[in-house]
C-alpha cells in the first residue's frame, strides 16, 4: 500500500453510524488506502486499522492544521 501523507491533518476522527463512540486519532502522520480499510500511523508510530468510509456506517472527518489545504487529500 502506498503511503500518503496526513501531516496537514490535527486529528483524525471515524464516526460509526451514529454509535455511541468515536474513534479519534491525535496527530495523524500517514495513510494508507485498502479496499476495505484505512491504516493510518500516528506521530508515535501506532497504527490504527479502521474500516474505510461507507463501510460499517463509518464516515470520516478530521480538521486541518492551521494554513493546510482542507480539502487536499
Amino acid at each position: 500500500m502506498e503511503l500518503k501523507s496526513l501531516a496537514d491533518e490535527q486529528w483524525r476522527e471515524y464516526d460509526f453510524d451514529g454509535r455511541d463512540s468515536v474513534y479519534r486519532i491525535h496527530n495523524p502522520q500517514s495513510l494508507a488506502v485498502g479496499a476495505t480499510t484505512h491504516r493510518v500511523i500516528d506521530d508515535e508510530g501506532i497504527v490504527h486499522c479502521i474500516p474505510a468510509p461507507g463501510f460499517r456506517g463509518c464516515v470520516l472527518r478530521w480538521k486541518p492544521r492551521k494554513g493546510a489545504n482542507p480539502v487536499a487529500f
